[in-house]
């Protein structure tokens, strides 16, 4: 049975987690469309030391052999950027907003 996309994010997240030391938060940017399968899963990853570059998505087409049954899109982001209103304006003018935190466990 395949699960669903929030299931999906949130073994990501864990995942994520599990093999990034700097990573300091993980959400969902929303809408997170469940009816389409095409739609991305689109996180916000929150990273220190990560290069500043804004709102720039990083996509991966989904891979059933590793359980991730739709494409991903992940924006990360460093954790000034993410305190700064200009990445909330950038995300809303992509359609998107800052949804739930994802955990680490």
């Amino acid at each position: 049975m395949t699960k669903s996309k929030l299931e999906t994010a949130k073994d990501l997240a864990k995942a994520h987690f599990a093999n990034e030391p700097r990573l300091q938060h993980v959400y969902i940017l929303e809408p997170l469309n469940e009816t389409d399968p095409r739609e991305p899963i689109k996180l916000l990853e929150v990273v220190e030391g990560t290069i500043e570059r804004g709102v720039e998505p990083i996509a991966f087409a989904a891979d059933r052999g590793l359980g991730i049954d739709y494409p991903v899109w992940i924006v990360e982001v460093s954790p000034r950027e993410y305190g700064d209103e200009q990445i909330s304006r950038a995300l809303r003018n992509h359609g998107w907003r800052i949804a739930d935190e994802l955990p680490a466990t």
